[in-house]
């Protein structure tokens, strides 16, 4: 919103009530007048007893109308809360306080009406015209007179003695008072201080004659706190409420005042009051610039300036008090509303009938996010009835809406949960930093081509029967961003925090039988500016809806806690359950409550039954505790043994007979930050937390996320060894919170808080002068906290609470820490309060982003010597956006030698991409082979950052990928730590917390040349958490001549859990590592000359020299070195190259913001090229050299007259240059094979692709699979598929063409059907086409010694200098070139069966199929890539075909495994 546009809507709301707003204004307000509180039980008047003291408790005295004791002003504390008063005595310059540290005995302190504790609403009673109840800021408490006379801030708001009158004195306050709004009169020219109505920051200053309600003319005295260094200080300024701006005296310009924005630190805004000697009632208004004091002075004209002459009586002002201005704001823009009528947070529970009922639904009794089938639970999922438009202006009403007999069943349907903009209705926004609308809180004025949408949703009810009588809520586990709610045409309620649970008492509204509600929601709310996190931005009831029921008298909540034992490992102890019961209507009634404790077995340890009696004079919410004490042999709760005990709570009348029962799952287990080691221990174990950060988002529902996708991220982070989640940056549904009690994952709990553009607009030393210090902002800080803990406290899985996310430090941070400790114990972390160097609002150094090496946030000096000696924990880090998630085994290693480092949540777990309404709508789900998802480039009105919500681990469809490999490798709990090939010994150690490896199967595999030859199993021993231990491998395989051979003898090491867990069947692979048990050859073998070879010929002719016998014809271009012809046995090689290439595009390669955006070129400059054929004819080179700006290289063929080509490449790096965006990229070549040849096996690591820093989970092996299936995921092309370590490269047609590359040195590879410089071209990976001709597709191959890190510098560290390409020296490799071509005279004669490598894997969509000669016994399994079988096939006799369904498996990478009695082989596939 435009100021203009502020200032005129601030202007009618000083007049005009909208109608969707909820308050009331009190007119008591007296301007300066002194008034007397009296009791209207005993006329006593307030005082302080003509006492000047500090901490002075007030009392009742005889009503005296001299007695300055009694002398207060009532001064409205903000123009947005008309009803918020402070009392104030001019007299003493003290202000009431409700003194909380005082037990809230009333007291007098020292005036300061933005204290809190100073700051009053006042209400008239209903019914008692002129009486009133002065109640605390947060209504919770009522000032009372108590019958000994003591005042207090009681709870108990129906006692007759929390009544009272305003009875005026008729005199007036002679002194300035704090918070007063004056109307300031310049003697000389009789007109009054005004900004003339301009809107505008620095608009300067007049006088003009006095208008009534002009807004302009009305200025605060106002006391404000600043920061001067680390000292507080406070200065009086002149403020206009209404325009958000503060009289500045332009001391630093041309003296001239004007308005501006608000900042005390500012001298020019520091104004000093000051009377005028002899004359009552006239001062002056001073300032003082470089210690000169400056008078504010107005001519006859009207205009301002500052003049240094005291003497001047055109600087002599008079003041009057005035009423201060009320701004009544759309409830939508105004921070201070963000719930009306909603419930109080509390603990997440579904009641039931009875205790029979819900020990029944046993499904959810142990599962407690599935849906329940309480008779007391009722959904409001399903279709609704929608009206969407896109301005606030346009939504319905009463007659066309909400009414209670309106007919809507003309409008379209959706279904709820939903995101609208997933349904068609306006377009989904990526927005990261930034916000769709103007940052101008709390105000909602849209961007260009943005829209604020409302969806107006409405559905029909039937209420059960059997909840006649009952008490009825309504709940919400989230809304985007606010909404109201009606219920057959009457308004419940309003509610904001998109995230956060939000509940109406219905009871009221609803009636027995048919009933409609509506529910109009807001897009963007006030409430958005602090949802800013890194997503798309949706709308509508995104989470679950439904109705349940209670007794009238009902356990409002209940708070579950133990206190364990350490001296015997906390397995003993004792639990309390702090059990609220509500009696809204104040009935005089009894209830008992009974708890019981079962054990995870099923069977009873404990029970205790507690008794509420509630009378006339007891309040209307009572809370005792039920304690089981001697508690023992107690089965902990941990990430990797989640024991749940099962609390069922039960409420019964009078008789005993249950009116209502729930249960909630409780862990056992103790969180400390021991004083002696400041790292984090959980049940007396020090403990790392290998986490990720984790969003709400599905490719096809948005922000709505159902249980199956919710289920799906948990058992991939188990399989993963991810043991910790950070919700960033909101909580998660409850019944998320329950899986991962159940599954057993630690938990960092995020408020629902990231106001990051403010911030960045109002950043400060990282600390924040915006929202996040704004006073008027605070309580919606801790309503979106406090609801987060007051609900998740329950949960085991729970270990620290976040209190939102990069939103800059600020006072609310302070005042939402101590909110959260005041609620649960539990560590508190933000990383905002680190940022600032402070460690007041948080419990651990929390860092994002930081570098392994360099000066950017070091991680080596923060987790071993921060200052503050605090946990130090990496929030955010490995940053994962596209080919990325380089350096985290380096990470991991750095935190676990660190002195403080406890661990960190990698950005982020998913893909954030999302499929199109109407691509959904026409069925195109897939385009090109890929998913069609979308990113932020695909909706560009909003002010996106294009593929950067793209950050995932996992993609959006949840198949494993070639980074989860890496995160298994690097996050695993077992440690290989040296295998000695002499005794066949491994050393292994045990880095589980609180797992004993005793049962479990260490596998072992032995491989020659790659190829499995022997496998062995050996349970182990008993082995403790961090105990090392030798174990023998019983290895029988000869391996003589292996080694003679000089072949690499490898031995692969993988630990398997023999039990099935909730998330993996028995014997999945927790672990593993690979040793070498022999070397290989260094050198290719010598080709030898055979009688039979023909002699090779050169020829030079036609501007090109050819080498060729019979076997082999290479022809090279004279003046470019480049390929003209290459053909061995009659197999075509090469269509185009080799030559050198520098170009790798990933979006890693840029820092946060950039698109990396590179020369294309290889820089090569200059060719030549020489020949020699060797004396004996029996071989002949052919050397090419380039020279260019990023290296120079020389290509040395060596054809061979048997028809082999040996090739062999030098680099020597003529860039020095390492920063990203000039730093060589790769040292190698690239060269394009003919597109035929599409099956690749090769020997290298594998399956998936792998990187120099991101190789953890890639191990040496021979696998196969095609130039199609060596894709990776990555939504934004870009390159991909490399290979590190390669050993031999074997590409094949279908008809029996191969060419065969063995590798000598250091090499990887790639082969992929685009160039990188393709691959950057295009937006989406669905964008790629491929020719359906296989003939005329090119397989462009790459062939490094070296390629760059990848890093993780979208975000972060680009990439460590050990990954860095040489800049200095040459570096090479040689490849050997053999060809097999087609055999026409084996067509039709049957193949033997003895070897899988024979066998042909094809997929489609739909089935999977390996034929060819399949021997019996052949076995054929399909799993993900992380081990978890996802089906198989048995050959129990010879066959030719065998088949596996892919139906419903997600697009992305898969292995399929076949083992046959002849050998072993892994082949990848990407579907």
């Amino acid at each position: 919103m435009t100021k203009f546009n502020k200032f005129r809507s601030l202007l009618l709301g000083l007049v005009l009530l909208l109608s969707c707003n909820f308050m009331h204004a009190t007119s008591i307000e007296q301007p300066g007048v002194l008034l007397r509180i009296v009791s209207t039980v005993t006329g006593k008047a307030l005082s302080n007893g003509n006492n000047a003291e500090h901490d002075t408790f007030l009392q009742m005295d005889d009503l005296d109308k001299s007695a300055q004791g009694q002398d207060w002003v009532l001064v409205r504390v903000d123009a947005e809360e008309p009803d918020l008063y402070a009392f104030y005595n001019p007299n003493y310059a003290m202000s009431i306080d409700n003194a909380p540290g005082q037990k809230y005995h009333l007291l007098q302190w020292e005036g300061d009406p933005t204290n809190a504790n100073q700051q009053f609403l006042i209400q008239e009673v209903e019914g008692l015209e002129g009486v009133y109840q002065i109640l605390s800021s947060g209504s919770d408490r009522v000032l009372t007179v108590r019958e000994d006379g003591t005042i207090y801030m009681d709870q108990n708001k129906k006692d007759k003695n929390t009544y009272f009158r305003f009875e005026s004195t008729d005199k007036v306050a002679t002194s300035l008072i704090p918070h007063q709004t004056y109307v300031f009169k310049n003697k000389s020219n009789g007109q009054v201080l005004s900004n003339k109505g301009s809107n505008e920051k620095a608009a300067l200053l007049y006088t003009e004659p006095y208008v009534s309600g002009n807004a302009g003319q009305l200025w605060q005295y106002r006391s404000v706190s600043y920061k001067d260094g680390w000292k507080d200080k406070s200065a009086k300024v002149l403020y206009n409420e209404v325009l958000d701006y503060a009289v500045d005296a332009g001391l630093n310009g041309n003296k001239i005042p004007l308005q501006y924005t608000l900042e005390a630190k500012n001298v020019n805004q520091q104004v000093y009051i000051e009377s005028v000697e002899g004359q009552e009632g006239v001062y002056q208004l001073k300032y003082v610039y470089n210690e000169v004091p400056y008078y504010m002075s107005a001519d006859e004209k009207g205009d301002t300036k500052m003049v240094e002459d005291a003497a001047d009586e055109s600087t002599y002002f008079t003041l009057t008090a005035a009423k201060s201005p009320i701004i009544l704001k759309n409830d939508w823009e105004n921070e201070r509303v963000y719930g009306i009528n909603k419930e109080a947070g509390h603990a997440t529970y579904l009641p039931y009938a009875n205790t029979a009922d819900l020990r029944a639904d046993a499904d959810r009794y142990a599962k407690p996010w599935l849906d329940s089938k309480s008779s007391r639970y009722m959904t409001l999922n399903g279709t609704w009835k929608i009206n969407f438009v896109k301005d606030p202006s346009q939504r319905p009403g009463e007659e066309d809406f909400y009414g209670n007999s309106v007919d809507v069943s003309a409008w379209s349907e959706i279904p709820v949960p939903s995101c609208v903009e997933m349904q068609g209705y306006g377009d989904p926004w990526y927005v990261n930093v930034e916000y769709p609308f103007y940052d101008n809180p709390p105000y909602i004025g849209m961007k260009p081509n943005l829209y604020n949408s409302v969806s107006s949703l409405r559905r029909d009810f039937t209420l059960p029967e059997n909840w006649d009588g009952e008490r009825i809520f309504l709940h919400f586990d989230g809304i985007y961003s606010g909404a109201y709610v009606w219920i057959n045409g009457q308004k419940v309620g309003y509610t904001q925090g998109a995230n956060n649970d939000a509940e109406f008492d219905v009871t009221p509204y609803v009636r027995k039988g048919e009933n409609n509600i509506s529910v109009q929601v807001f897009r963007f709310t006030d409430g958005s500016y602090l949802e800013g996190q890194d997503c798309w931005h949706m709308s509508g009831i995104h989470r679950d809806v439904y109705l349940f029921a209670t007794p009238k008298t009902y356990v409002r909540d209940h708070y579950i806690t133990a206190n364990l034992n350490a001296e015997n490992g906390y397995k003993s102890g004792s639990m309390n359950v702090a059990l609220t019961v509500n009696n809204k209507e104040g009935q005089p009634v009894s209830k008992q409550v009974r708890v019981r404790l079962i054990a995870p077995n099923g069977t009873q340890v404990a029970e205790q039954t507690a008794k509420f009696d509630f009378t006339a004079d007891t309040a209307n919410e009572l809370v005792q505790n039920v304690t089981f004490e001697n508690l023992s042999n107690l089965q902990l709760w941990s990430a990797e043994h989640p024991n749940l005990y099962t609390v069922e709570v039960a409420q019964l009348d009078v008789t005993g007979k249950e009116e209502e029962a729930f249960a909630t799952k409780y862990g056992f287990r103790h969180i400390e930050i021991p004083s002696d080691d400041h790292r984090v221990y959980i049940n007396g174990k020090q403990v790392y937390f290998k986490g990720v950060n984790t969003q709400d988002t599905h490719p096809l529902k948005g922000r709505t996320i159902d249980v199956e996708t919710m289920l799906k991220d948990i058992q991939l982070m188990k399989l993963a060894n991810v043991n910790t989640v950070r919700t960033s940056h909101y909580p998660r549904q409850a019944k998320m919170n329950a899986m991962f009690d159940y599954y057993g994952l630690y938990v960092m709990d995020e408020a629902d808080i990231e106001c990051h553009k403010n911030w960045m607009d109002n950043n400060k030393s990282n600390r924040s002068t915006g929202i996040s210090n704004y006073p008027s902002w605070r309580p919606v800080y801790l309503d979106r906290a406090g609801r987060m803990v007051l609900r998740d406290r329950n949960n085991p899985s729970v270990i620290f609470w976040s209190m939102g996310n990069e939103s800059g430090y600020g006072d609310n941070h302070d005042a939402e820490f101590a909110y959260i400790k005041s609620l649960d114990n539990r560590i508190i972390h933000y990383e905002g309060s680190t940022n600032a160097r402070s460690d007041k609002a948080t419990e651990l150094w929390s860092q994002m982003y930081p570098s392994i090496e360099g000066n950017e946030k070091p991680l080596q000096s923060e987790a071993n010597n921060n200052w503050a000696q605090q946990p130090y924990f990496m929030c955010e880090f490995d940053h994962a956006m596209g080919n990325s998630l380089g350096s985290l085994k380096d990470y991991m290693d750095a935190i676990e030698s660190s002195k403080y480092g406890i661990g960190g949540c990698i950005w982020d777990w998913v893909d954030q991409s999302i499929v199109s309404y109407d691509d959904q709508k026409n069925g195109k789900l897939t385009e090109n082979g890929f998913p069609k998802y979308r990113t932020g480039y695909d909706w560009p009105n909003a002010p996106h950052q294009g593929n950067f919500v793209n950050n995932g681990v996992i993609c959006a469809n949840r198949t494993w990928s070639a980074k989860l490999d890496e995160v298994k490798g690097a996050y695993q709990y077992v440690k290989f730590e040296k295998f000695d090939a002499a005794t066949n010994q491994l050393t292994l150690k045990n880095a589980y917390d609180f797992t004993n490896l005793e049962g479990y199967i260490l596998r072992s595999n032995l491989l020659v040349n790659g190829t499995q030859v022997a496998s062995y199993d050996v349970t182990l021993p008993a082995m403790a958490p961090t105990a090392s231990q030798k174990v023998s491998i019983p290895v029988t395989y000869d391996l003589t001549e292996a080694k003679a051979e000089g072949k690499e003898v490898l031995i692969n090491f993988s630990v398997l859990n023999p039990t099935a867990t909730s998330y993996a069947e028995a014997n999945y692979s927790v672990a593993a590592a690979q040793f070498t048990v022999a070397e290989r050859n260094a050198k290719l073998a010598t080709i030898k000359a055979e009688d039979s070879d023909a002699k090779l010929t050169l020829i030079n002719e036609g501007g090109k020299t050819t080498i060729s016998n019979d076997k082999v014809t290479l022809a090279l271009y004279n003046s470019t070195g480049a390929i003209a012809e290459w053909k061995q046995n009659g197999v075509k090689v090469a269509e185009v190259g080799p030559e050198y290439e520098n170009y790798r595009w990933i979006e890693n390669d840029a820092p946060y913001g950039g698109d990396p955006s590179y020369d294309q070129s290889n820089g090569i400059t200059a060719h030549s090229a020489s020949f020699k054929l060797a004396d004996d004819g029996m071989s002949a080179t052919a050397t090419v050299k380039g020279t260019g700006t990023w290296v120079n290289y020389v290509f040395v063929y060596t054809v061979y007259a048997n028809g082999t080509v040996d090739l062999n490449t030098q680099f020597t790096p003529q860039n020095t240059q390492t920063a990203y965006d000039r730093a060589i990229r790769r040292l190698g070549m690239q060269m394009l094979f003919p597109g035929a040849f599409s099956n690749v096996t090769y020997y290298a690591r594998g399956p998936l692709e792998n990187y120099v820093d991101r190789k953890t989970g890639a191990y040496l092996g021979r696998y196969t699979s095609t130039v199609w299936d060596m894709n990776e995921y990555y939504l934004r092309p870009q390159s991909m598929g490399n290979r590190e370590d390669m050993r031999e490269l074997i590409l094949a047609d279908t008809i029996g063409n191969s060419i065969k590359i063995e590798g000598e040195g250091q090499v990887a590879f790639s082969t992929l059907y685009w160039s990188d410089q393709q691959l950057k071209a295009a937006s989406h990976n669905w964008e790629l086409n491929l020719n359906t001709d296989i003939s005329k597709r090119r397989i462009y191959a790459h062939f490094d010694y070296m390629q760059r890190g990848l890093g993780s510098g979208s975000c972060g560290q680009l990439t460590t200098s050990k990954y860095f390409v040489p800049t200095s020296g040459t570096y090479g490799y040689t490849l050997r070139f053999t060809t097999t071509p087609f055999d026409s005279t084996t067509v039709g004669v049957k193949p033997v069966a003895n070897a899988t490598e024979s066998l042909r894997v094809a997929h489609n969509d739909e089935q999977l199929t390996v034929s060819g000669a399949i021997e019996a016994g052949t076995n054929v399994a399909l799993f993900n890539v992380g081990g978890v079988r996802l089906g198989s096939a048995h050959a129990s006799t010879a066959t030719s075909q065998l088949t596996l369904s892919l139906a419903g498996q997600p697009r992305g990478s898969y292995l399929v495994v076949i083992d046959a009695p002849s050998g072993h082989r892994v082949h990848k596939i990407f579907k």
